[in-house]
């Protein structure tokens, strides 16, 4: 008994398979994005507020306003981005809910089938370099907030290796007294406030002396230090806060690289599907069923992008995992 051949509207096995990788690399690219771009804007205002607080820098420095520029250009990039994700995304859904149906229709004749495949051909490089210029330009940025911290060491006048060992010795003996310091200031400060408060939860004493009494009345003490453990930071402190803070930036940026890598090499790959489909529609004798098979992959491979992209877009999480 003959086997039934497989129904031509069906995607095959690999094509299954395929689509399973894709979705894989997307979640691995994609799902973290909306809190990478939370905690990136967090860490900008942290570098913020350390530049500013500290007084060999303070706000009207010059590095305040290099920093502030790097803040601002990120934001432009991010929103840029957003908007080229939707753009792709609705490219991408018109490929596959109108040109793919279309495309596998009777009505639909091998020239029109050739002319909407190549208009969507004609569209894909717009697509393709947009992704490539999200890429590149989230590359630069953290290539520039991965040297900052080297410029806030030059301010500081703070060598990450002393040149010489009583240098290091002596660095190390500074570290250490302004620690004791800071240490027995934060436990001393502590104990005032402890026995002011012990006073004024006391509220009135009464001395009575030979049938004269004196009633002392103590006012309810509020500390003005606050609750945190706050102190001056030392030069290097501070630096060492500023290049933790700056490769936490960085890391979060290279994802966002990756991810519109993920996206430039998925519109290649609809391209090179595109064009090899156009060509079984164009040779002699045509090969309908295998221009058919080209669209309904590349469907497949390339449907759950759209979803990425327009969470994306959105500033959200994908949700089709």
């Amino acid at each position: 008994m003959a086997e039934s051949a497989p129904d031509p509207g069906l995607p095959s096995y690999s094509d299954v398979q395929a689509a399973q990788r894709a979705r894989c690399e997307l979640k691995q690219n994609f799902i973290t994005l909306t809190n990478d771009q939370l905690d990136i804007q967090e860490l900008f205002r942290s570098v913020a507020a350390q530049l500013e607080s500290t007084p060999e820098i303070g706000e009207r420095h010059p590095l305040c306003d290099e920093w502030n520029e790097l803040r601002q250009r990120h934001r432009k990039v991010y929103r840029d981005s957003q908007q080229n994700a939707g753009l792709c995304a609705h490219f991408l859904k018109n490929f596959a809910e109108i040109l793919v149906p279309l495309a596998q229709s009777a009505e639909i004749s091998m020239g029109q089938k050739r002319q909407m495949i190549g208009k969507f051909l004609e569209t894909i490089p717009v697509h393709l370099n947009a992704a490539k210029e999200n890429a590149d330009k989230f590359g630069e940025l953290g290539k520039e907030v991965e040297v900052f911290p080297l410029k806030v060491a030059s301010t500081l006048r703070v060598k990450a290796e002393p040149d010489g060992f009583f240098e290091s010795v002596w660095t190390g003996i500074e570290e250490l007294c302004m620690s004791i310091w800071n240490t027995l200031n934060r436990l001393l400060t502590k104990i005032v406030n402890t026995f002011k408060v012990m006073l004024s939860r006391l509220e009135k004493l009464r001395f009575s002396c030979f049938g004269i009494s004196l009633d002392v009345h103590f006012h309810r003490y509020h500390s003005l230090e606050p609750e945190s453990d706050m102190h001056e930071m030392t030069p290097r402190q501070v630096l060492g806060e500023i290049e933790d803070n700056a490769k936490a930036i960085v890391l979060k940026l290279t994802a966002f690289e990756s991810a519109w890598h993920v996206v430039r090499l998925a519109c290649s790959r609809l391209m090179s599907d595109l064009a090899l489909a156009r060509s079984f529609a164009s040779c002699v004798p045509t090969i309908p069923q295998a221009c058919d098979s080209n669209l309904r992959a590349a469907a497949l491979v390339h449907g759950p992008l759209v979803e990425c992209l327009n969470a994306y877009s959105m500033g959200k999480s994908p949700d089709f995992f």
